[in-house]
């Protein structure tokens, strides 16, 4: 496939829309990281804008959606293709009933228009600590298939960001499928605050996945967002909820904990010191929810 060249106002490049998955990633290979991926176009087409990107060639994934996208229950993981759009990880009836703090996300992501739009996998390459989709994923102990003409691999959601708009993902790999392991006793929630209620980045998220026996707390995982240079596992928080009584008195310890693990930065949107306030609301507001059963 020859692409052809599209001479736009703000730049030019080479626009190619493979057939398929093997020319996707013989296109990756040979432009590397002068390739940009456009799939729901959210995000890219106001970099191209504001000319924060200069690439040489876009790749529309439009004839290889089918490949790239739905949402499964196979071999006791919920599996979600990255082309999935948030609308479809909002109303989908398993990511309701095993992942419900991931369909909580979904559903405040932008507004309407853009829900229907963008995708989990841009969502997740695009590397923002405020992106809404992480913490969900970090808290449900998500993995991500990354593939590239070499091969694939798959690693943990949480390692999968290393800084401010940075991943590990390479300029010849691509987002394939998120992964996330269905447990039965395992109840979600995320929260967020933000300073409208669409369209707008979150100030603080905070998701929370834990397993309740019999008043108790099993495997817990919280993780927060907009609140450090990556989404991260609060790993000291989370561990202050594992084998305790379900008590405000241990959801008060696992708050305070979340409080004092985040890094926030002081910025338009909020000061540090407000973020971490928020940390530890929210935190309490979702482990609570969670401990109520909410799915």
């Amino acid at each position: 496939m020859k692409p052809f060249q599209y001479l736009a106002p703000i730049a030019r490049f080479d626009y190619a829309v493979p057939n398929d998955m093997t020319e996707l990633l013989n296109i990756l290979h040979e432009y590397g990281s002068d390739a940009k991926i456009i799939s729901g176009g959210t995000d890219l087409t106001i970099a191209l804008k504001q000319r924060l990107i200069k690439p040489k060639i876009i790749v529309d994934l439009n004839h290889i959606r089918g490949e790239l996208s739905g949402i499964s229950v196979e071999n006791d993981s919920l599996k979600i293709g990255a082309t999935t759009t948030y609308t479809e990880i909002e109303r989908d009836q398993h990511i309701n009933r095993y992942a419900q703090a991931l369909s909580q996300a979904a559903s405040q992501v932008g507004t309407f228009q853009i829900r229907n739009l963008g995708t989990i996998g841009a969502n997740l390459a695009n590397g923002s600590p405020a992106a809404d989709s992480a913490p969900p994923l970090i808290a449900l102990s998500a993995k991500i298939k990354l593939r590239s003409k070499q091969g694939e691999r798959i690693i943990p959601i949480e390692d999968f960001f290393t800084g401010v708009k940075k991943t590990v993902l390479c300029p010849d790999e691509i987002i394939t499928v998120i992964e996330i392991p269905i447990k039965n006793k395992t109840s979600s929630s995320w929260m967020r605050f933000a300073k409208r209620n669409e369209n707008v980045i979150s100030v603080v998220s905070v998701a929370v996945a834990c397993e309740i026996n019999q008043g108790t707390f099993g495997e817990s995982r919280i993780s927060l967002g907009a609140v450090a240079p990556t989404p991260i596992l609060a790993k000291e928080s989370s561990f202050k909820l594992i084998g305790k009584t379900i008590s405000p008195e241990t959801i008060e310890a696992a708050a305070t904990a979340a409080k004092n693990e985040c890094r926030p930065i002081s910025d338009v949107r909020g000061s540090a010191e407000y973020r971490r306030h928020l940390v530890y609301v929210l935190s309490k507001r979702t482990i609570s929810q969670a401990a109520n059963g909410t799915r």
